[in-house]
């Protein structure tokens, strides 16, 4: 019976398992001298090629991270900071490497209704991929992407992890041992937020009072598995303008510039994003494309001005091809002038901030002799 009874209770005894986040065996070194920056942060997202799962962390650790994930075939990003931080985009799709996005985000402060800024007249062909805001009636303005960096690593296969996320613990000394021999995965985040550059030529630059624009035809996120832009097309706003004189010249000319974060031009040769309002389905990156972009130079730009009366508003659009287009592509920058012959020339307007008192005097008349008793 004794016999009996513990052979019983050695069948019935349950394994003992234990997690693995203290085993090292994977290490990711991460190099941050082509970055903008060396962040305080960041995350590694690994997905598997077979769609099983996806795993991420993050970490104030910003040159070398353990990764523990199990073994197999996996696609991973690296980016700074964490999702959470950044408050102008949004990451989607991060399940697998073929759907992963870094998507711009609506802007929290969509502008007064105005047609020409933000209405038909504003984007014409582009109009149809660009969502509605319902509450006005406008096109979506999208907000100014925050300044990113990331690297991808494609189809690594993990040899070095677990299978699972416990291990038995009579099995513990296998993979402590292990770690002797340690995976090293290497990154090398780029900056992949671009700079729009707009340079507007003006006569008549004494009359102008203030000026806002909009931009339509520009892409709406990045891919990150080939870290390439999506060809759905998104409409910004364009704030904080300089004015300029040129000086050397008799004429009244001027020019008006400003600059913003984007993610840049329109790739073509890449699927639409999910958000695209065509509702067109957006195929898988891996599909065989070019292995460089297909640009679309083909921008419009609203541009409104008040004059200094502070009454007068003139709109004037603008379609911007590539005549007027140059594509830093090694710096990520990409410039629009608007030459001289085509510019806004601004009629004569009064100073709604003057003084009041005429710069002419009155000439002295004379009022005769007068007798002076000191």
């Amino acid at each position: 019976m004794l016999i009996l009874l513990m052979l019983l209770l050695t069948a019935c005894r349950r394994d003992l398992w234990v997690y693995t986040d203290d085993l090292h065996q994977v290490d990711l070194v991460t190099d941050w001298s082509e970055a903008t920056e060396l962040p305080d942060g960041m995350t590694w997202w690994f997905m598997k090629d077979d769609y099983s799962g996806d795993y991420h962390s993050k970490t104030a650790e910003v040159t070398h991270a353990w990764l523990n994930i199990p073994r197999g075939l996996y696609s991973g990003v690296v980016f700074d900071y964490s999702p959470e931080e950044y408050s102008h985009q949004e990451f989607v799709g991060m399940d697998h490497i073929d759907n992963a996005l870094v998507h711009i985000l609506p802007s929290a402060d969509q502008p007064e209704p105005d047609i020409e800024l933000y209405g038909a007249p504003a984007v014409r062909e582009f109009g149809p991929a660009i969502p509605i805001y319902e509450p006005t009636g406008m096109y979506q303005v999208a907000a100014e992407p925050e300044i990113m960096n990331a690297d991808t690593l494609h189809h690594v296969d993990i040899v070095n992890g677990y299978s699972d996320n416990r291990v038995i613990w009579d099995e513990i000394d296998d993979y402590e041992t292990g770690q002797e021999n340690v995976q090293t995965l290497y990154a090398y985040p780029k900056p992949i937020v671009w700079k729009l550059n707009v340079h507007v030529y003006i006569r008549g630059i004494t009359y102008l009072g203030t000026a806002t624009a909009s931009v339509a035809g520009l892409t709406d996120g990045c891919w990150l598995g080939p870290l390439r832009h999506t060809s759905t097309p998104c409409l910004q706003r364009l704030d904080d303008w300089r004015r300029s004189r040129i000086v050397g010249t008799t004429e009244d000319v001027g020019i008006l510039s400003t600059v913003i974060n984007t993610f840049g031009l329109q790739d073509l040769d890449m699927p639409a994003s999910p958000y695209d309002a065509r509702r067109t389905s957006y195929a898988s990156t891996t599909a065989p494309r070019r292995s460089e972009a297909e640009w679309s130079e083909h921008l419009q730009l609203n541009l409104r001005i008040l004059l200094r009366d502070k009454q007068t508003v003139l709109y004037y659009h603008f379609d911007v091809d590539s005549q007027w287009i140059t594509v830093h592509e090694g710096e990520l920058q990409v410039d629009i002038v608007i030459p001289i012959d085509v510019a806004p020339d601004l009629p004569y307007a009064e100073d709604a901030d003057a003084t009041g008192f005429d710069a002419t005097v009155t000439p002295w008349e004379d009022g005769g002799t007068a007798d002076t008793t000191m």
